[in-house]
């Protein structure tokens, strides 16, 4: 997933906790998530493609068992 991906599909807390993941503050996750040369780019790009691929799969999981 890209970073242009994840802007799109993350919501309200998924930056919080990649930061807590990695030890930094939101805020640090949300400018390391726009800048590419930034320290934690990679790691926030992966963290966040994670929780957002598993909260869809809960998603899923939760819809075909009503």
């Amino acid at each position: 997933m890209t970073a242009e991906e994840i802007i799109k599909k993350k919501k309200h807390g998924d930056l919080k906790t990649a930061g807590v993941m990695l030890g930094i503050s939101e805020q640090n996750a949300y400018v390391a998530l726009k800048r590419e040369g930034s320290k934690y780019h990679s790691q926030i790009v992966d963290i966040l493609s994670r929780v957002i691929g598993m909260r869809e799969k809960l998603q899923q999981e939760v819809e075909l068992s009503k």
